[in-house]
């Protein structure tokens, strides 16, 4: 049997369904009670697992499409990214501005996290997905007018 969630295990399940009705046909149609109820049982277990797959292929797909955005727009943001000091930003006229994105989300994953100001300590900025620790002077927030 195939994986779940995926188009050969759909496909395997409607074969179940196909060789049901097959039997049902090969009878000429004149089956006894129980053996047309055992059969309409077994077609219908088979559509129920096809119902099955398909909703865990759709799970499957949805995840491809959700990453498949997101690799789309880390495409997109690559180009308007420039790193200073340990952060990125993005850029204005090609010169980096505004609030600094977590430098490691980015190279390892292509996900832009802002940094966050540690609470409490003036001098230090955090991210808040893989908590990696920045020196604020380091990961300044740039003003577009005073970017040099």
């Amino acid at each position: 049997m195939s994986a779940h969630g995926t188009v050969s295990a759909v496909l395997e399940t409607l074969e179940g369904a196909q060789d049901v009705a097959k039997a049902i046909r090969s009878s000429g149609y004149l089956l006894d009670k129980n053996d047309l109820k055992r059969l309409l049982a077994d077609l219908s277990a088979s559509i129920s697992e096809t119902k099955m797959e398909l909703t865990l292929l759709q799970g499957v797909i949805e995840e491809k499409d959700a990453e498949l955005i997101r690799m789309h727009e880390a495409q997109v943001y690559r180009g308007n990214l420039k790193r200073r000091g340990d952060a990125y930003y993005k850029t204005l006229d090609g010169r980096p501005f505004g609030q600094p994105y977590c430098s490691y989300c980015w190279e390892s994953d292509q996900k832009l996290f802002h940094l966050h100001n540690k609470i409490l300590v003036r001098d230090s900025r955090i991210c808040p997905h893989c908590k990696n620790e920045y020196q604020a002077v380091r990961t300044p927030f740039l003003e577009a007018a005073n970017v040099a």
